[in-house]
């Protein structure tokens, strides 16, 4: 059985219509071949249509962490101290007190430093004398009910002779301690005081003659 060739050769009213729907395609297919970045035209298109002529809003940076300063307190019973002989109404030599506080804090990583700033005053008592005093000054952190840091620092005070009194001022920017999960403001506390024992030492054992 013969098979007429004219099945296989299209007509001319059929490679019209086949032109015809070429055409747009390669006209859809061009503009698809365009990058997919908006034109400034398209941009400001759907800031007004959706944003109603504001701009596109911008994403923000992740924020850092936030971290509070421990609170600084004067220790019960070490906000003052004498020196002489209490029980006699003029036998004080002189006494020490503080009477202001101040810190600062500073993170770098996952250490925070922390700057603790002490303000205090020496005043002569009916049996002291001008000159230079040593005031026993002892600043300690704590966490948890553990003291994570202490440090003493005798500081030295000199009250003129035409005076009776002079003011110190201590200051300590050496602590640091390791940030963890826990806020710095709530894990640790300050606490400074006046320490005139803290400075003398044990007395050793004596020994025995042979």
């Amino acid at each position: 059985m013969s098979i007429s060739s004219s099945f296989f050769r299209p007509s001319f009213g059929a490679a019209r219509l086949a032109l015809c729907l070429l055409l747009p395609a390669l006209a859809l297919a061009g503009c698809a071949s365009k990058s997919d970045e908006a034109s400034p035209t398209e941009k400001n298109l759907t800031e007004r249509l959706l944003f109603s002529g504001s701009k596109l809003p911008e994403q923000k940076a992740e924020a850092q962490r936030e971290y509070g300063c421990p609170e600084t307190s004067i220790l019960d019973g070490t906000a003052a101290y004498r020196v002489g002989d209490a029980s006699q109404a003029r036998g004080i030599s002189h006494q020490a007190a503080i009477y202001d506080l101040a810190r600062e804090c500073r993170a770098s990583g996952n250490t925070m430093n922390i700057k603790v700033g002490i303000r205090g005053r020496l005043l002569l008592g009916d049996a002291g004398k001008s000159g230079t005093f040593t005031v026993p000054v002892r600043i300690a952190v704590r966490a948890n009910g553990n003291t994570v840091y202490t440090r003493l620092m005798p500081t030295s005070v000199t009250v003129p002779a035409d005076d009776t009194q002079a003011t110190f001022v201590v200051i300590d920017d050496a602590i640091n301690v390791p940030i963890t999960a826990e806020d710095p403001g709530e894990a640790y506390s300050i606490v400074v005081g006046l320490d005139p024992q803290g400075g003398r030492a044990a007395p050793g054992k004596k020994k025995r003659r042979r």
